[in-house]
């Protein structure tokens, strides 16, 4: 590629263009099927440096092993390791789905109590739209967004465990009850 043809200028173009239409799909459908898990991930974006450190411990571990694997099985079983890899990335999209959610938040429109899923694509255009800066977007902003989307999972699965780990609370009327032999 020693120069600029109109080939090059539409290869990046429709190959930026399908990214970005690629993470608002995944968004939109996440919303659409898991509306109460977007909306749980969501509000755990109020401590956005935790949920993104927390994102990167629990991303640095599978791909590192999915890495591995990768160079040591045999071709015929790498496809183990790239399920290790591709697993907490799209628990991560997963997870992000939120963080649109959230941006959306900021974004108030009057359709939004009928069209709840509105948010998450006003959100998911202007998140979007910050991977579009060619280094800070593609080599950080990406990852970082994927990984704080993956530690937004986690911590809302260790939020569902707590909250369905207490044991059940009796009906007052069960306390009010004496028994007698």
């Amino acid at each position: 590629m020693d120069y600029i043809t109109t080939a090059n200028v539409l290869l990046w173009f429709f190959l930026t263009l399908g990214f970005y239409l690629v993470f608002l799909s995944h968004w939109l459908v996440s919303v659409s099927l898991f509306p109460d898990y977007v909306a749980r991930c969501s509000d755990q974006y109020r401590r956005p440096i935790t949920v993104t450190l927390i994102g990167l411990l629990a991303m640095f571990v599978p791909v590192g092993i999915g890495t591995v694997l990768l160079n040591v099985l045999p071709p015929a079983l790498k496809w183990v390791g790239l399920l290790i890899i591709g697993a907490p990335i799209l628990i991560g999209l997963l997870g992000t789905a939120g963080l649109a959610r959230r941006i959306g938040l900021g974004m108030p429109s009057p359709e939004d109590e009928a069209q709840p899923w509105k948010r998450v694509l006003r959100g998911g255009t202007a998140l979007a739209l910050t991977f579009l800066l060619p280094i800070l977007g593609q080599l950080i902003a990406i990852p970082l967004v994927l990984a704080s989307g993956l530690g937004a999972s986690v911590l809302t699965w260790f939020a569902n465990r707590k909250r369905t780990s207490a044991p059940p609370a009796l009906p007052e009327s069960a306390l009010t009850q004496t028994t007698t032999p």
